[in-house]
């Protein structure tokens, strides 16, 4: 009984896992491509890199320690020095002599050696009080780096989202003209019927039921390719936000209330001061001011304070500790020519930079203005739309009764039912174009 209960369990939860992922809304879509996107998790991860550089410069405020280890063995002393190297004849004689009545005995060498083998270690403590700046400037530079680098996240979750909305939208849009053509099938069905029954009696010709034939066989035609469509764009969808693509997938948003451009207007000026290019531009410009300061600053007087000490018998047999606390003061005197021109390069890129904010923040203002104007023309071509198609609507309603009236010829029904769809399909299209501008018009005018 439990294994019954525990596989009815597992089944469920498989069930209600598969039925999760045949149905997407657009938020979940939106979700996912945030989670699973490639662009957006490279774009997370040079934030961790840009993080790390930031890390290791923060260490430069620290002293820097470090261990040595030595060791030699030379095939001769580098240093032995006897009484027989003595410059003095006289001292010279007296020592040979002494040596020989008691140096011996009491264990003296005759001579001395230096420097044959040794081994010691040891250890380094280099702080740095004054370098000009340049830890400081380039701690902010990294600093820097981080911001920049999440920016270029926010643009690339951006890029991706309005990829992902994109691409719904057209699945939708391919989905919304399969029920056209469905429905037109079902009005051409019945129509069938009717002429073939009409022209059975005697009372229309074969050429007539020979038509209607024609256009079932055009949108069977038209259904084969929009099906082809669905599964193609359906397929990029899911490439998008990172999961499998199964046929069995089904979107599940509608094109619903349409929202009027007003409802998310945003001054062009505020628009481009919270865009995150625009922040980028002034991250740019930040980052050639410091990177002039660091030019500066290798210039100037650096001052260094360490220690070190030594353990071993480098030199004689015996192991002893020696210590040395130290001070470095270095002043660049040539350096300044050096310098001198690359505070030049450094001013003509400021200078760059400055141009570049100024220049592109121009275009994202016409940008946005455009992206307004094609956003409230989109919006008037939607009401076009609908206003055709109520008149499609009506059109075809008309044409069908004076057929089945016998007031007019066959043809005009079928052309009357041609242009119903096709207004269907263009309010359809309207819709959609409507919906990714608005999302391409929200994106530039938001910063998140």
């Amino acid at each position: 009984m439990r294994t019954l209960r525990a596989i009815l369990i597992f089944t469920l939860t498989i069930a209600a896992t598969v039925s999760f992922g045949q149905s997407l809304s657009l938020d979940s879509c939106l979700t996912l491509t945030l989670k699973n996107n490639t662009k957006v998790k490279n774009a997370a991860l040079d934030v961790e890199a840009a993080k790390e550089v930031k890390r290791q410069a923060f260490t430069k405020y620290f002293p820097q320690v470090s261990a040595i280890g030595v060791g030699y063995h030379a095939v001769s002393p580098l240093l032995e020095y006897g009484i027989n190297d003595i410059d003095n004849a006289g001292l010279r004689n007296l020592l040979n002599v002494l040596y020989t009545e008691y140096g011996q005995a009491l264990g003296f060498p005759r001579s001395i050696s230096l420097l044959e083998k040794g081994v010691a270690i040891g250890q380094l403590a280099v702080q740095p009080v004054f370098m000009g700046g340049q830890i400081v400037n380039g701690n902010r530079l990294a600093n820097v780096g981080v911001q920049a680098a999440e920016l270029q996240n926010r643009l690339a979750a951006q890029e991706a989202l309005l990829q992902t909305e994109e691409s719904y939208w057209l699945v939708i849009s391919l989905q919304e003209k399969e029920k056209t053509i469905l429905q037109a099938q079902e009005l051409l069905d019945t129509l069938y019927k009717d002429v073939t029954t009409a022209q059975n009696a005697g009372l229309l010709l074969k050429n007539d039921v020979l038509k209607v034939t024609l256009k079932r066989n055009e949108l069977l035609s038209n259904k084969l390719k929009v099906e082809n469509g669905i599964a193609l764009a359906t397929s990029a969808l899911c490439q998008s936000i990172g999961i499998q693509y199964d046929t069995t997938i089904k979107l599940i948003d509608t094109l619903g209330e349409i929202m009027p451009p007003e409802s998310i207007y945003t001054e062009t000026d505020t628009a481009v001061a919270k865009r995150n290019e625009t922040q980028l531009l002034e991250l740019n410009l930040k980052a050639e001011k410091l990177k002039k300061k660091m030019s500066v600053g290798a210039t100037l007087p650096q001052l260094i304070i360490g220690y070190g000490g030594t353990y071993g018998n480098l030199i004689t047999d015996k192991s002893s500790y020696k210590g040395l606390a130290f001070a470095t003061m270095r002043i660049p005197i040539t350096a300044w020519w050096e310098t001198s021109h690359k505070l030049k390069e450094h001013n003509i890129r400021i200078e760059q930079a400055q141009n570049s904010y100024n220049d592109l923040t121009e275009k994202m203002s016409l940008q946005t203005r455009q992206a307004w104007n094609e956003l409230t023309e989109a919006y008037l071509q939607l009401a076009i739309a609908d206003e055709t198609v109520v008149a499609a609507a009506e059109n075809l309603k008309i044409a069908t009764d004076n057929f089945h009236a016998g007031l007019v010829p066959l043809s005009e029904l079928l052309e009357a039912e041609t242009v119903h769809r096709q207004a269907v399909d263009q309010c359809c299209d309207a819709k959609i174009a409507y919906k990714i501008k608005m999302a391409r018009y929200r994106i530039l005018v938001s910063a998140e």
